[in-house]
């Protein structure tokens, strides 16, 4: 059993190194065709130019600054403010970035190793997570569709996934070893990296009903289950009063449904980040999405839409392997992926969105039952995510 572990984790570290090594030499070689910020369009990849230090933020960190990375740069640089909408992204990610910043390390460089870190701490967690329903093989198969997402690159940027991904695994992890306490810590740290964190109260309150015997009068003794249930909201709630009552974001906007929404879970801020931002019912924002394909085809929208309803389908495909918890957990995630649209856009980053839900590679994975099912998705599935690493480094699609 030891030499197994063993195994699994020298896999595991060398498909992360893989990753880690493939996703930065490809931005650096790609970035020459659309150099996108000052340094790539002053200095060029090859041959090395100038002072070392400067050649080497412009080969392997500037090709990486793009869309979201320059609000996170901007908050671990000279932090949040109520004007600029910086306060639409939760703390945790850039607060964790933060000592390696004050240490003089450039602020890119901190925020790709606190999210390259985090990746490889997922990785770990999520086969640890998947092998409690399935067996070694099986495990490594869902752990292998998970980081050949098309979208699974953006675990290597810096951005929050790779770190929320791993609250949320370990949660969910804690959760179906009854461990509360550390279930409790995980959703309300989670809750202050992203704000779909809120969505694991519900495995919380799921397993919380379980320990109670399904009946009311079981609910005293599964106590400790239900205390936690209360963390996620909580980590929301602090975030909140510390956007409004300490960074003077403005009040709670109890006019209408968006305005409180947007003030009091979100950040009235994300509009300034992406302008139209609205939530509807989710076939609202589909039928919107669709017509937009049409009259003003867009690859934003090709993409959000293919990846976005063949993601639907596995999740229908895994529905039966799946834990209860697990099926509300990632419908809720679904659900309110589809819900937001804005008016530019049709859907903003929608498959980066239901990437979160992760439970759904583990019921694909027990879905598969023939090994050649598993190589195509990942040779289908590779190539593709290598393609949207592209588009992001040419700054044409929004992930």
């Amino acid at each position: 059993m030891v030499k197994l572990v063993e195994k699994i984790a020298v896999q595991i570290i060398g498909l992360w190194l893989f990753l880690r090594i493939l996703t930065s030499l490809a931005v650096a070689g790609f970035s020459p065709l659309y150099p996108f910020t000052s340094i790539e369009q002053n200095i060029a990849l090859w041959p090395p130019s100038g002072d070392l230090a400067t050649w080497l933020i412009r080969v392997f960190l500037a090709p990486w600054e793009r869309w979201d990375v320059f609000w996170f740069r901007e908050i671990l640089t000279t932090g949040y403010a109520a004007w600029n909408g910086t306060m639409s992204f939760h703390p945790l990610y850039p607060w964790l970035s933060a000592p390696l910043y004050w240490l003089g390390v450039n602020p890119t460089l901190s925020l790709l190793i606190t999210s390259s870190l985090a990746a490889l701490g997922l990785f770990w967690s999520f086969y640890r997570l998947a092998a409690l329903d399935l067996e070694p093989t099986k495990a490594r198969t869902a752990l292998l569709l998970m980081i050949t997402f098309p979208v699974a690159f953006i675990l290597f940027a810096p951005y929050t996934e790779s770190l929320f991904l791993l609250l949320t695994v370990l949660a969910l992890y804690m959760m179906r070893n009854r461990r509360w306490g550390l279930a409790a810590i995980t959703s309300f740290i989670a809750t202050l990296t992203r704000q779909q964190g809120i969505f694991l109260a519900l495995p919380l309150a799921w397993w919380a009903w379980v320990d109670s015997d399904k009946s009311l009068s079981g609910i005293k003794k599964a106590w400790p289950a239900w205390l936690s249930t209360l963390t996620p909201p909580a980590g929301l709630v602090a975030w909140g009063i510390y956007r409004i009552g300490v960074l003077h974001e403005g009040r709670l906007d109890f006019s209408n449904i968006q305005g409180l929404i947007y003030s009091a879970l979100l950040s009235p801020s994300a509009n300034k980040v992406v302008a139209g931002q609205a939530f509807r019912w989710p076939w609202d924002a589909l039928a919107i999405a669709i017509s937009k394909s049409f009259y003003k085809p867009e690859i934003n929208v090709f993409v959000n839409l293919v990846l976005g309803l063949g993601f639907v389908a596995a999740f229908i495909v895994a529905w039966k392997y799946l834990n209860i918890a697990d099926r509300i957990y990632s419908l809720a995630i679904i659900i309110v992926s589809f819900s937001v649209t804005t008016g530019e856009f049709a859907y903003i980053s929608l498959p980066r969105h239901l990437f979160l839900a992760l439970p759904v590679f583990v019921g694909f994975a027990a879905a598969l039952s023939k090994s050649w099912q598993t190589k195509l998705l990942i040779t289908l599935q590779f190539p593709l995510m290598l393609f949207l690493l592209v588009l992001y480094c040419f700054n044409q699609w929004i992930p």
